[in-house]
Formats: C-alpha cells, structure tokens, sequence
C-alpha cells in the first residue's frame, strides 16, 4: 500500500539537499532532507520520532543554522531538554541561542483552535532555518475537522518553505494508516518508524514513504537507538539495486590476476593454482575437520603476499584464535598480523540476537578502511540465522545474493566457512543450501573411519571458473606445521576407495569399521 501523490504542495527536486546528522539516513532518503520541504516523522509511542528530529534539529545547529523548537502539548520543554541530555548529540551550549525551544500551548488561542499564524510571526522574528513541531497529534486531536487540519499543514509548510524554512512534524500514528492518507499528502517528505516485538525480541525500523522528487531507497531498513541517537542501517538489498540501477554496462577487460592460494602446495595444485580472484567459496565440512585452521592457512598466506585480510568471526575471539594458532606454527604469524601495523583486521560479534543489515553495514565500511583483499567468514550460518530470526527465512537468497555481488564488485575474494551435521560427500546433498549455489566454489572436509584410524579428506566440489582436481585427497593436521594435504600417493587409497554411502555417527563415517563381536 503507499501513499498518494499530493496535488497541492510544489515539488522540491530542485530543492538544496541539507545533510541530516543520522548516520546513512541521507543515503536511505536519496541525498538528504531539501530545504523548504514539510518533512512528516510517524510512528507508535517510543519509536523514536523525537528523538529523531532532535538529532537532525542539533546537526543543523551545529552547522550553524537556527532551530525553533516546539514541544508537544504532553511534555514540559524542561522535561524534554531533560532527556536530551542523556544523548551525545546534545549541546547544552546551543539552547537559548541557536536552538529556541518553547511550547506548543502558547501558539493556540483563548478558544482552544490553533493557527499557524503565530509560529510563521515567530519564525520570522527568530530567522528560523528549521522548526520542529513535536507531537502533531495534539493540535490533531483539537481539530475534528480533517480538511481543516490538511489545510493547516498546507498552508504553514507553504508559507515557510517561502522563507527557505525546512519544518519537521513529528506524530503519533500508524505510517501506513489510510486514514491519514488526505492529510499526508501535504508532506514533501514522509517517514515511517516501527518499534515491533518478534517474539521476545524488539526490533526498530526505518521506512522513508515519501521524498518528493527523489528516489529514496524503499522498503524498511533497521534502526538502533542508542546513547549516540539513532543510527539507520540500510537494507543490503536495496544497497545493490541502487549500484546496479544503470543496467548493463560493458565489461571492462582487465589482466589475469594471481591465484588466491593458501600457501599449501597439494591444495593450490588441486585448485589450478588457488582460488579464482573476485569470487566466493563455500569451505563446508563437520566438526573438528579443521576448516578454521585451514582459513588461517588463507588468510595468512594472503598476507605474506601483500594482502590485507578481514576475519568477521561470529565464533573464536582473538584470544581463542591465538590459541589455537599456537599449537601450531601459525601462533607468531598471526599476532604479527593482528598487531596495530599489521595486515589483518577481526571483527567479532557475538551470536546473540544479531541485526545482519548492521553487521553488512560495519563489514563493508571496514573493508574500505583497510583495503582487504581477503575476507574469511566463521561462520556464515550465524549470518543466515541473523537474516531469518529478523527478517524471515524468505530473505535469506536475496541477502546473500547482495552480499556476494557487493564483494564481487570491490575485488573481494571470499572464503566462507559452514558446518554441516553430515559428512560423506556421496551422502551429502548441497542442492538445497543456498550459498552453495551461488558461490562460484565449494570445498568440502570431512572425516572418514576406517580400519580403527580416523582419516580427514578434502575435496572440490566446484569452481565456476577453472579447471580443477577432481580426485579425493587426504590430509593431516599436525604440529607444529598445521595442515598438509597428502599427494595421491600418500593418501589412503582404501580408505578413500572405499568412501560410499554409508550410516554417519557424529560427523564421522563408519566405513571400514570391524563388525561387532556376536554375543
């Protein structure tokens, strides 16, 4: 459902676009918030609306415009000002000169109607550049007459966009209630706040419904307030489109670049070299198959090449990194890597409760920073259960299609590790899990039993773009080197041989096990 045009107010695409304060809110609203528009904040108790037009109300102020502030009929100014001040964006030092804050009350007269008569004479005697109408919903409700209440909004966001004066109105209400639809119309800029209860959980969004004359990124897109105020995360998807909104272009041709290689002779070999650069790899196996190990293989390879690495870690900390590390050769390498001057970059969250817009918005901003090359991710399942515990398991596609084509487009190549409750690759249907099919590899660890021995066995099982090794190889994990992949000669040829569909207990094949003695 969206909100119809408005046939009354001017456009404003050709408006001067003001910067909001709110980080990535101008990317979502298409630029920023134009000057002179009628600018309308919705949303139920708690959602934010004050709190939003606050923070754009001190960043315009900080840049040296003046602000009007008018606070709702239900809260004191003092009391206002009172929980401002719990915000980093406060400055105590811009009210009184800068920032006016005063009530709403005085502005209606003795028989209890309200003009906008008076907040234009005010306007226009304090040279406002912006006025905040905190809690609409009160002169709304002394107005039974919805026409008339429409053509107070028309008029005092025309008469003050006349001055150059943008207004900010924020109120209590359903964002897409079509009852307000008459009333709404008015405004150049609409945005809709959500304070939603999933289960046990509350999330916040943000939907911007309406820019007149710009194309603002759609849909909704999380929200966090905190100590600092609100900070917006674009959705991942929308993020995307937008890059890709001017169709098909030529492609450039660029040289052939050196494998992505984990420093691990047999592996490369297998690979035609290494992994294929600009693309994504699904590293899948069960527990205690060493894919984390493995990934310090790549990641510290890359960096005696002279390539930056990102680790987003939803498992180990640094401290169980380093651990693990240094039962092997591995342990001085990788503190080098993490130290202040070195090359590899670990953000780490943890599991609980996680916003995957956030955690996209944070990862891709790191990477600008730093220059990586390389990004491990352990694990992309906590990623995927991000995206359906808060969105619905119907996102997951689209959020990793975008995740993947965002990478591709910076040069990022990909290594993503997943766990999975099945071992045997004969077993072991990827058709159904979706990063395997749309990443352009697939590696796949796992364990096998045979004759009393454990046996660990690495295969591929794709690569889009290059020739590769089809053969099973085993491999071996030990100290102080770390991962070696055996040669076909050196690989168990019986064991491997004999690698069929058999029952799995734990992650672990029980292929070759002697049968039980009879009781």
């Amino acid at each position: 459902m969206s909100i119809p045009p408005s046939d009354a107010a001017p456009p404003t695409s050709s408006m001067p676009l003001e910067p909001t304060g709110v980080p990535r809110l101008d990317l979502i609203l298409g630029g920023g918030l134009p000057r002179g528009a009628l600018a309308i904040i919705l949303g139920p108790p708690g959602s934010g609306k004050t709190t939003l037009a606050s923070q754009i109300a001190f960043a315009a102020a900080q840049r040296g415009q003046r602000v009007l502030f008018l606070t709702a009929l239900s809260e004191p100014t003092t009391k206002l000002l009172t929980h401002l001040q719990t915000y980093h964006f406060f400055d105590p030092k811009l009210i009184g000169n800068t920032v006016q804050v005063f009530s709403l009350q005085q502005f209606f007269s003795q028989s209890g109607s309200f003009t906008g008569q008076e907040i234009f004479a005010t306007v226009r005697q304090t040279h406002a550049n912006i006025v905040i109408l905190d809690g609409f919903q009160g002169i709304r409700g002394s107005e039974t007459n919805f026409a008339a209440t429409r053509q107070l909004l028309y008029d005092l966001g025309t008469r003050l966009s006349l001055l150059g004066t943008t207004t900010i109105l924020t109120t209590e209400a359903d964002p897409r209630d079509p009852t307000l639809y008459p009333e709404m119309t008015t405004g150049d800029v609409l945005i809709g706040l959500y304070y939603t209860l999933l289960s046990l959980r509350a999330t916040r969004s943000l939907e911007v419904l309406k820019v007149r004359g710009r194309a603002p990124l759609t849909g909704r897109h999380s929200m966090q307030l905190t100590e600092a105020g609100i900070e917006v995360f674009p959705r991942l998807e929308t993020r995307i489109k937008r890059t890709n909104s001017n169709g098909w272009t030529e492609a450039k041709k660029t040289e052939p670049q050196p494998r992505a290689n984990f420093g691990l002779e047999e592996l490369d070999a297998l690979l035609g070299g290494g992994l294929t650069r600009h693309t994504s790899t699904l590293l899948a196996g069960s527990l205690g198959t060493g894919k984390t190990l493995l990934t310090l293989h790549f990641i510290l390879t890359g960096i005696q090449n002279k390539e930056p690495a990102l680790l987003l870690g939803f498992r180990e900390t640094v401290e169980q990194l380093l651990q693990k590390a240094d039962a092997f050769d591995l342990g001085n390498q990788l503190r080098a890597a993490l130290a202040p001057d070195g090359s590899l970059t670990l953000q780490h969250w943890d599991p609980v409760e996680l916003d995957p817009d956030q955690i996209a918005t944070e990862l891709f901003n790191m990477l600008e920073q730093t220059g990586a090359r390389r990004l491990v991710i352990d694990s992309i399942a906590e990623l995927e259960r991000a995206v359906e515990e808060s969105s619905g398991s119907g996102r997951t596609s689209n959020f990793l299609s975008a995740l993947l084509a965002m990478l591709r487009e910076r040069g990022i190549t990909l290594l993503a590790i997943k766990e999975f409750s099945k071992s045997n690759a004969t077993r072991l249907d990827f058709s159904s899990d979706t990063l395997s099919i749309l990443a352009e590899n697939v590696l796949f660890l796992q364990q096998i039993a045979y004759q009393g021995r454990l046996h660990r066995v690495l295969s591929v099982l794709k690569m889009r773009f290059s020739a590769f090794d089809h053969t099973l190889r085993e491999f071996v994990i030990t100290s102080p080197e770390g991962i070696q992949v055996l040669s076909p000669e050196g690989s168990a040829h019986n064991a491997l041989a004999n690698l069929s569909e058999e029952p799995v207990d734990g992650g672990i094949s029980t292929i070759g096990r002697e049968p039980p003695p009879e009781v």
